[in-house]
């Protein structure tokens, strides 16, 4: 009787010790990313916004200035420094003024969204890219993004420089075909 419970706690810590060590392997197959610190630190993303601050810059100075008129105008209508037909006038050109500035105002914000959606998109696509190729490579079964789901981890499981280190190279790659 004893030897049958020593032989069956025996198997019992061979079992958990091979449980244990199962987990363990599995462990080494799950990895962490921090997508909002990647998306902020690829070199993409900071050429991205640039080309749009160049893209829809002129179009946010030209509201800047329709602003600043539509203010200066509603400023001297309020002082009273017009009187009859230039007072009408006055108010009509200020109308117009802001449904201008309403007008453009929208479509700008329409056309930002759109490309902003349109770069996120094409920047996603670029991340998910290097997480595959780095998942692929190193044998990840499971990939997480730490920031919606995990409350903690190692700083082992977490591959967010990596996948930087990768699309950076492939902005580079990018560039050196370019050229």
């Amino acid at each position: 009787m004893f030897k049958k419970s020593l032989l069956a706690a025996a198997a019992a810590a061979v079992l958990m010790t091979g449980a244990a060590q199962a987990a363990d392997d599995n462990i080494t197959n799950i990895a962490v990313i921090n997508v909002p610190l990647i998306m902020h630190e690829i070199p993409q993303a900071k050429d991205s916004a640039e080309a749009m601050a160049k893209e829809f810059g002129p179009r946010q100075q030209e509201l800047m200035t329709l602003e600043q008129e539509g203010k200066k105008l509603a400023a001297d209508l309020q002082a009273g420094k017009f009187k009859g037909d230039e007072l009408t006038d006055a108010q009509r050109r200020l109308a117009q003024l802001q449904s201008d500035f309403n007008l453009k105002g929208r479509a700008l914000q329409e056309d930002a969204g759109k490309r902003t959606h349109e770069e996120q998109q094409r920047l996603a696509g670029l991340v998910q890219k290097a997480v595959d190729q780095i998942a692929k490579e190193r044998g990840l079964q499971l990939v997480l993004r730490g920031e919606n789901v995990v409350a903690y981890t190692v700083s082992a499981l977490d591959i967010s420089q990596d996948v930087i280190d990768r699309v950076a190279a492939q902005d580079k790659q990018g560039a050196a075909k370019k050229k």
